[in-house]
């Protein structure tokens, strides 16, 4: 019996150039990968709604873990075959977190195979990355509520996010260290000059879908590609790993091997040396 390998690639400096894309050489070397039967995804942590357009020209047929694992979607069917939800006492006391530092956030909840975003303050609307016409189209509803603990009743809490000062955010990360059965990430949007501060289940990692999706597909075998801190979960169960040239140096340090940058194919290249094509 033939063993089935999972290949895994993270997206923004890994998959995807600098510009932020999926070159014409990498989508053509994949999806000739796919056609040969080869089992290829992406592991992100973007939203549904913030990768789906990047990555059109490839044709995956294999799901995808979104969000830093909080989703396992099929981009063919457009399904969410599976949501890493925040208890609801721990989602309380997130809640109270941000409310004890007197600021709001966005909220996501996840109800019969969709999403909803709420939002406290009408001046979070200006925090594009949540609040965007991509969201508009893609979740079931974006709206602002008075009251999250009743919003609750409407579905799993799965994520909270606000963007903001490290002044601003400082203060809520210390009430969330209270907080059981979650972790938070607060980092720098090199783009902004802003922070961001995101909240999941503890259960939700890559590594933690990653395990998800092999034992879904029946594989034996995980072959991961990442560059930054958030994929190093998915490095440590990988039979064999891979970073671009351009990743952070203690991701090339825990790695099999490293390839070419993203600005230069890596992933694609290997994987067409590993098929042979």
């Amino acid at each position: 019996m033939v063993m089935k390998t999972l290949y895994i690639s993270d997206l923004d400096g890994t998959l995807l150039n600098s510009k932020k894309e999926v070159t014409d050489y990498t989508a053509g070397i994949i999806n000739r990968c796919i056609e040969a039967g080869m089992l290829f995804s992406v592991a992100t942590a973007r939203m549904p709604y913030g990768c789906d357009y990047r990555l059109k020209q490839l044709n995956l047929q294999t799901p995808a873990i979104l969000t830093n694992g909080v989703f396992i979607y099929d981009f063919n069917t457009k399904k969410y075959l599976h949501a890493e939800k925040i208890e609801r006492d721990a989602a309380r006391e997130v809640i109270g977190a941000f409310e004890e530092n007197k600021k709001s956030c966005f909220m996501y909840l996840f109800h019969d195979e969709q999403i909803r975003i709420c939002y406290g303050d009408d001046s979070l609307k200006a925090q594009e990355q949540y609040y965007s016409k991509r969201a508009l189209e893609s979740c079931e509803r974006v709206y602002r509520t008075d009251d999250f603990r009743k919003e609750m009743e409407q579905g799993d809490v799965v994520y909270f996010a606000l963007t903001g000062t490290e002044q601003e955010l400082e203060p809520i990360c210390k009430s969330l260290d209270q907080v059981r059965g979650i972790h938070y990430t607060c980092y720098l949007n090199i783009y902004n000059g802003l922070y961001c501060l995101e909240v999941f289940s503890h259960k939700a990692s890559k590594r933690h879908a990653l395990l998800r999706l092999k034992d879904m597909l029946g594989c034996g075998q995980l072959v991961v590609f990442g560059d930054n801190h958030n994929d190093m979960p998915m490095i440590e169960i990988a039979d064999r790993s891979y970073a671009p040239a351009n990743a952070l140096e203690v991701v090339k340090q825990a790695v099999t091997d490293v390839l070419e940058d993203c600005d230069h194919d890596g992933v694609a290249k290997f994987l067409r040396r590993e098929l042979g094509i």
